[in-house]
């Protein structure tokens, strides 16, 4: 029975000391955000400067606009966005297309 109770103590000190561990080299090597785009927020709805409409900040494409980054909804957004800057004209035409009859 001693055997057992000190066998199953070194198995419970082997583990604590490999969680201890883990924890440890996690902190010193954790992921650092690159240079680019800027780090998303979890959860945030942001808005397509080209046709308008509202998307998760998770789900958007970047895109460069001038010297700075824009979420866009789409490769076609992106695009309009590398191109240059838009009609407002055309914006409210392609709002009021996603909008639906």
């Amino acid at each position: 029975m001693g055997r057992l109770a000190l066998l199953l103590f070194l198995v419970f000190a082997a583990l604590l000391i490999l969680r201890a561990l883990r924890l440890l080299l996690a902190t010193f090597f954790q992921a650092r955000p690159r240079d680019g785009p800027p780090v998303s927020i979890e959860g945030e709805m942001v808005r397509d400067p080209i046709c308008g409409t509202w998307i998760d900040r998770r789900l958007a494409l970047a895109a460069r606009s001038g010297e700075e980054w824009v979420p866009v909804c789409s490769e076609k957004c992106r695009a309009r966005a590398a191109a240059g800057p838009n009609d407002p004209g055309q914006a409210r035409a392609d709002r009021a297309g996603a909008k639906g009859p």
